[in-house]
């Protein structure tokens, strides 16, 4: 039997809010009355995050994703350090993917390989959306964000854009662009810490990561998701609002 850690679906906490946040309580509900699918109403579904130590951080993106959408089932697949070769030539990850257990597969490749060995990037992604689609599930690829200590070899957020989504367009899936999420809550916010010095995510960044998949996996906007992760009314907000805009959702 492969091995994954599996979040089981969780109800949704009820958050209490502070005077100071009641404008942005009144802003998230106006915005959440405007979708006709949110919460609990969504489609359940079966997500398996397959990634290292970016997709593991702050108890693993399947947890959060979860607390978006109690309603759904994830697991990852997440060793340290791993490429999607090594995650190819795992026993363990192709036993996963060909359980037919799912209904989406996230793709996440190590942080600067999508720019420094994009022929790799390309081959072992191509040949995991194999599987993934015969097993009958929909792959996502997980772009990644601009590492302090790669940019100084090219791997910044538009050379990952660029890649992340000229694959995507070859190989016909969706991108998560979770790296443009990261760079534009910055742009507005420059003091926020999304990641530590080596390119991990803070709790903040694997929030806002699980705000973006939110939207990409059950279309829907995060703005009004009442999942904060203890990390503020107005900071949980900014960060839903910040992955709204990146999808132009």
């Amino acid at each position: 039997m492969y091995d994954a850690i599996l979040t089981k679906r969780e109800k949704k906490p009820m958050n209490h809010y502070s005077k100071k946040s009641i404008l942005f309580l009144i802003l998230a509900l106006i915005l959440a009355s405007c979708s006709s699918i949110s919460g609990p109403n969504l489609p359940s579904k079966k997500i398996l995050f397959i990634g290292n130590s970016y997709t593991d951080f702050n108890k693993g993106l399947d947890y959060h994703l979860l607390k978006f959408a109690p309603n759904s089932d994830a697991a990852r697949i997440s060793p340290g350090g791993y490429t999607l070769q090594n995650h190819w030539e795992d026993a363990n990850t192709l036993e996963a993917i060909r359980s037919g257990e799912w209904d989406v597969v996230v793709l996440q490749e190590q942080s600067q390989i999508p720019v420094s060995d994009y022929k790799a990037f390309a081959e072992y992604a191509q040949k995991l959306n194999t599987e993934i689609k015969a097993a009958g599930a929909e792959t996502i690829l997980f772009m990644t964000w601009e590492r302090p200590d790669s940019v100084q070899y090219g791997v910044t957020t538009q050379a990952l854009n660029n890649n992340y989504i000229y694959l995507g367009q070859q190989l016909g899936i969706k991108v998560a662009p979770v790296g443009l999420a990261f760079a534009n809550a910055l742009r507005e916010r420059p003091s926020l810490q999304l990641y530590s010095e080596d390119g991990h995510p803070t709790p903040q960044g694997t929030y806002l990561a699980a705000a973006v998949f939110y939207g990409v996996i059950f279309d829907q906007s995060p703005v009004g998701n009442n999942y904060t992760a203890k990390l503020g009314n107005d900071d949980a907000l900014f960060l839903q609002t910040i992955a709204a805009q990146t999808l132009g959702k």
